[in-house]
Protein backbone atom coordinates (compact mmCIF):
# COMPACT_ATOMS: atom_id res chain seq x y z
CA UNK A 1 0.00 0.00 0.00
CA UNK A 2 1.62 3.31 -1.07
CA UNK A 3 2.14 5.93 1.61
CA UNK A 4 0.62 9.40 1.30
CA UNK A 5 3.98 10.76 0.20
CA UNK A 6 4.32 8.11 -2.49
CA UNK A 7 0.79 8.71 -3.72
CA UNK A 8 1.37 12.44 -4.05
CA UNK A 9 4.55 11.91 -6.02
CA UNK A 10 2.62 9.48 -8.21
CA UNK A 11 -0.21 11.98 -8.78
CA UNK A 12 2.24 14.60 -10.01
CA UNK A 13 4.00 12.07 -12.22
CA UNK A 14 0.67 10.84 -13.62
CA UNK A 15 -0.45 14.35 -14.58
CA UNK A 16 2.89 15.02 -16.22
CA UNK A 17 2.62 11.72 -18.12
CA UNK A 18 -0.90 12.48 -19.37
CA UNK A 19 0.13 15.95 -20.53
CA UNK A 20 2.91 14.32 -22.49
CA UNK A 21 0.40 11.92 -24.06
CA UNK A 22 -1.90 14.79 -24.96
CA UNK A 23 0.73 16.32 -27.21
CA UNK A 24 -0.41 13.68 -29.71
CA UNK A 25 -3.84 14.82 -31.00
CA UNK A 26 -5.09 11.26 -31.61
CA UNK A 27 -4.31 10.21 -28.04
CA UNK A 28 -5.75 13.41 -26.62
CA UNK A 29 -8.97 12.71 -28.52
CA UNK A 30 -9.16 9.18 -27.15
CA UNK A 31 -8.60 10.34 -23.59
CA UNK A 32 -11.22 13.05 -24.05
CA UNK A 33 -13.78 10.53 -25.26
CA UNK A 34 -14.00 9.14 -21.73
CA UNK A 35 -14.99 12.45 -20.21
CA UNK A 36 -17.81 12.03 -17.70
CA UNK A 37 -18.25 8.33 -18.48
CA UNK A 38 -18.01 5.26 -16.23
CA UNK A 39 -15.00 3.01 -16.66
CA UNK A 40 -17.00 0.41 -18.55
CA UNK A 41 -17.45 2.95 -21.35
CA UNK A 42 -13.77 3.92 -21.58
CA UNK A 43 -12.02 0.93 -23.21
CA UNK A 44 -10.03 3.15 -25.58
CA UNK A 45 -8.28 4.78 -22.62
CA UNK A 46 -6.94 1.51 -21.21
CA UNK A 47 -3.95 1.27 -23.54
CA UNK A 48 -2.61 4.56 -22.20
CA UNK A 49 -3.64 4.48 -18.54
CA UNK A 50 -3.67 0.92 -17.18
CA UNK A 51 0.07 0.82 -16.50
CA UNK A 52 0.36 4.37 -15.05
CA UNK A 53 -2.52 3.61 -12.64
CA UNK A 54 -1.17 0.24 -11.55
CA UNK A 55 -0.73 -0.11 -7.80
CA UNK A 56 -2.49 3.12 -6.80
CA UNK A 57 -6.18 2.22 -7.01
CA UNK A 58 -8.80 4.89 -7.69
CA UNK A 59 -8.88 3.95 -11.36
CA UNK A 60 -11.90 6.07 -12.20
CA UNK A 61 -10.29 9.11 -10.58
CA UNK A 62 -7.23 8.64 -12.77
CA UNK A 63 -9.31 8.22 -15.92
CA UNK A 64 -11.42 11.28 -15.12
CA UNK A 65 -8.33 13.41 -14.55
CA UNK A 66 -6.80 12.21 -17.81
CA UNK A 67 -9.98 13.16 -19.67
CA UNK A 68 -9.97 16.60 -18.04
CA UNK A 69 -6.33 17.24 -18.89
CA UNK A 70 -7.28 16.53 -22.50
CA UNK A 71 -9.38 19.72 -22.37
CA UNK A 72 -6.24 21.85 -22.13
CA UNK A 73 -5.39 23.51 -25.44
CA UNK A 74 -2.66 24.20 -26.20
CA UNK A 75 -0.92 21.91 -23.73
CA UNK A 76 1.09 24.29 -21.51
CA UNK A 77 4.61 23.96 -20.23
CA UNK A 78 3.98 23.38 -16.52
CA UNK A 79 7.62 23.19 -15.48
CA UNK A 80 7.67 26.93 -14.73
CA UNK A 81 4.28 27.24 -13.03
CA UNK A 82 4.24 24.10 -10.88
CA UNK A 83 7.44 23.98 -8.81
CA UNK A 84 6.68 20.47 -7.54
CA UNK A 85 5.89 19.04 -10.96
CA UNK A 86 7.67 15.81 -11.98
CA UNK A 87 9.47 17.58 -14.82
CA UNK A 88 10.88 20.12 -12.38
CA UNK A 89 12.00 17.42 -9.96
CA UNK A 90 13.33 15.13 -12.70
CA UNK A 91 10.76 12.41 -11.98
CA UNK A 92 9.19 9.96 -14.32
CA UNK A 93 6.67 7.22 -13.66
CA UNK A 94 9.41 4.68 -12.94
CA UNK A 95 11.42 6.82 -10.51
CA UNK A 96 11.27 6.00 -6.79
CA UNK A 97 8.99 8.52 -5.06
CA UNK A 98 10.34 11.25 -2.84
CA UNK A 99 9.17 11.83 0.71
CA UNK A 100 10.89 15.08 1.60
CA UNK A 101 9.25 17.51 4.04
CA UNK A 102 9.66 20.29 1.48
CA UNK A 103 7.51 18.37 -0.99
CA UNK A 104 4.75 17.88 1.58
CA UNK A 105 4.89 21.52 2.67
CA UNK A 106 4.59 22.59 -0.95
CA UNK A 107 1.65 20.27 -1.53
CA UNK A 108 -0.53 21.72 1.22
CA UNK A 109 -0.04 25.20 -0.24
CA UNK A 110 -1.23 24.15 -3.69
CA UNK A 111 -4.79 25.12 -4.65
CA UNK A 112 -7.60 22.61 -4.46
CA UNK A 113 -10.70 22.89 -6.61
CA UNK A 114 -12.46 25.16 -4.11
CA UNK A 115 -9.61 27.66 -4.29
CA UNK A 116 -9.68 27.59 -8.09
CA UNK A 117 -13.43 28.28 -8.08
CA UNK A 118 -12.77 31.14 -5.69
CA UNK A 119 -10.17 32.56 -8.06
CA UNK A 120 -12.82 32.50 -10.80
CA UNK A 121 -15.25 34.33 -8.53
CA UNK A 122 -12.70 37.00 -7.64
CA UNK A 123 -11.62 37.50 -11.23
CA UNK A 124 -15.22 37.77 -12.46
CA UNK A 125 -17.31 39.15 -9.57
CA UNK A 126 -20.56 39.02 -11.56
CA UNK A 127 -20.21 35.21 -11.62
CA UNK A 128 -19.36 34.81 -7.92
CA UNK A 129 -22.84 33.62 -6.91
CA UNK A 130 -22.73 30.93 -9.56
CA UNK A 131 -19.35 29.66 -8.42
CA UNK A 132 -20.56 29.66 -4.82
CA UNK A 133 -23.51 27.47 -5.80
CA UNK A 134 -21.14 25.23 -7.74
CA UNK A 135 -18.91 24.51 -4.76
CA UNK A 136 -21.95 23.94 -2.55
CA UNK A 137 -23.70 21.63 -5.02
CA UNK A 138 -20.62 19.53 -5.73
CA UNK A 139 -20.24 18.90 -2.03
CA UNK A 140 -23.44 16.85 -1.87
CA UNK A 141 -23.00 14.80 -5.05
CA UNK A 142 -22.36 11.09 -5.26
CA UNK A 143 -19.08 10.04 -6.85
CA UNK A 144 -20.86 9.17 -10.10
CA UNK A 145 -22.55 12.56 -10.35
CA UNK A 146 -19.37 14.40 -9.42
CA UNK A 147 -17.37 12.69 -12.16
CA UNK A 148 -20.13 13.55 -14.60
CA UNK A 149 -20.28 17.20 -13.55
CA UNK A 150 -16.57 17.96 -13.42
CA UNK A 151 -15.98 18.26 -17.20
CA UNK A 152 -18.42 21.16 -17.44
CA UNK A 153 -16.85 22.89 -14.44
CA UNK A 154 -13.27 22.44 -15.61
CA UNK A 155 -14.14 23.55 -19.15
CA UNK A 156 -15.57 26.80 -17.74
CA UNK A 157 -12.47 27.41 -15.63
CA UNK A 158 -10.16 26.79 -18.57
CA UNK A 159 -12.22 29.15 -20.73
CA UNK A 160 -11.48 31.86 -18.15
CA UNK A 161 -7.78 31.16 -18.35
CA UNK A 162 -7.65 29.50 -14.94
CA UNK A 163 -5.47 26.44 -14.42
CA UNK A 164 -6.63 23.58 -12.23
CA UNK A 165 -4.05 21.70 -10.18
CA UNK A 166 -4.98 18.28 -11.51
CA UNK A 167 -2.65 16.37 -9.19
CA UNK A 168 -4.40 17.82 -6.14
CA UNK A 169 -7.78 17.15 -7.74
CA UNK A 170 -6.72 13.56 -8.41
CA UNK A 171 -5.93 13.06 -4.74
CA UNK A 172 -9.30 14.53 -3.78
CA UNK A 173 -11.19 12.31 -6.23
CA UNK A 174 -9.31 9.27 -4.99
CA UNK A 175 -10.39 10.15 -1.44
CA UNK A 176 -13.99 10.97 -2.41
CA UNK A 177 -15.11 7.33 -2.34
CA UNK A 178 -13.95 7.00 1.26
CA UNK A 179 -14.61 10.41 2.81
CA UNK A 180 -16.55 12.76 0.49
CA UNK A 181 -17.63 15.04 3.33
CA UNK A 182 -14.02 15.76 4.29
CA UNK A 183 -13.03 16.56 0.70
CA UNK A 184 -16.11 18.70 0.11
CA UNK A 185 -15.39 20.53 3.35
CA UNK A 186 -11.87 21.38 2.20
CA UNK A 187 -13.24 22.74 -1.08
CA UNK A 188 -15.81 24.92 0.70
CA UNK A 189 -13.30 26.19 3.24
CA UNK A 190 -10.82 27.12 0.52
CA UNK A 191 -13.57 28.88 -1.39
CA UNK A 192 -14.98 30.91 1.49
CA UNK A 193 -11.55 31.80 2.86
CA UNK A 194 -10.61 33.27 -0.52
CA UNK A 195 -13.73 35.08 -1.73
CA UNK A 196 -14.55 38.46 -0.09
CA UNK A 197 -17.84 38.50 1.81
CA UNK A 198 -19.07 41.28 -0.45
CA UNK A 199 -19.23 38.77 -3.33
CA UNK A 200 -21.00 36.01 -1.41
CA UNK A 201 -24.66 35.11 -1.05
CA UNK A 202 -24.85 35.15 2.74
Amino acid sequence: MPSRDERRCHYDAFVDHVRSLCRTPRIRSRLGNGRGKPLTECPRMDAYLVKPCQGFGARRAHYTIASLIALERPVPDWTETTPSSPAHRGLDLDDPPESEPALLDGWVRRPNLGRTLADAARAHPHTAAGWQREVEVMGVLSADLLHTRLPHTIRRLLSLGLACDFAVLLEDLAQWDFDPLEVAGRWRHAFFLTVPDTLLEL
